[in-house]
């Protein structure tokens, strides 16, 4: 059986369920077949991230500040430097020092603008009851182009430059208690009418920035409706 707790509003909104009058109704699942995890978050059905688990009895109007954990990136498969190693007919590339410094600076960027700009929530380093925790990492990268293409000037064109999977918790900061869990893989390519992308550096930067961004103001988006949210 599924069902929609009447709690539950601001966490289907956090979820990403997209506003369409014709899209399915979110709902979380309840009875002895629902999915629930091991630290007892129950599944939405049709949200737009493709996992969403929150805890049924959630309220997050108590939070006004939060806190960011520094992101981790994992490959999804060991890459070979520069060289072209196949899985099936996947490039796997690894990107430099540099570029890897550069994405974790750009997604920080995105989420702390996000929250914080206008009467958003203060960013803060420590724990506290109005604090919202939050661990976002950046898991199954794949790169499909060599990097040095990316830093080249001459002008080469892709398909994709790679996916990525966003993996995000919230947590309550004084207990450490896990409120929600999602999950969005993406790939960043904005792809022209050819179906083919410029690989620069202003391109995939500009590409990569735009998917944070996009990632950081639903976070924001769904937090502000929560906050209008009248919990009974």
């Amino acid at each position: 059986m599924h069902s929609v707790y009447p709690r539950l509003t601001a966490a289907l909104f956090l979820a990403g369920i997209p506003a369409c009058a014709s899209a399915p109704p979110p709902t979380v699942q309840t009875g002895p077949d629902a999915e629930v995890t091991v630290d007892g978050l129950h599944r939405v059905d049709n949200a737009q991230f493709g996992r969403v688990y929150v805890k049924p009895d959630l309220d997050l109007s108590a939070y006004t500040k939060f806190m960011l954990h520094d992101a981790s990136v994992a490959y999804q498969r060991d890459p070979r430097g520069q060289r072209r190693a196949r899985a099936g007919n996947a490039e796997n590339y690894e990107l430099t020092a540099t570029q890897m410094g550069n994405l974790k600076e750009w997604f920080r960027e995105a989420i702390v603008s996000a929250l914080t700009d206008g009467d958003g929530y203060m960013l803060v380093d420590e724990a506290g009851p109005d604090v919202l925790e939050i661990q976002a990492d950046l898991i199954d990268l794949v790169v499909r182009i060599p990097t040095e293409s990316i830093a080249a000037r001459d002008r080469t064109y892709t398909r994709s430059y790679g996916e990525v999977t966003l993996v995000f918790e919230l947590r309550d900061s004084a207990s450490g208690e896990v409120l929600v869990r999602a999950a969005d893989r993406r790939d960043p390519t904005r792809n022209t009418d050819a179906r083919l992308a410029e690989v620069s550096p202003s391109f995939v930067r500009g590409d990569t920035r735009m998917m944070f961004n996009y990632w950081a103001g639903l976070l924001r988006t769904r937090l502000d409706e929560i906050r209008s949210v009248d919990l009974p």
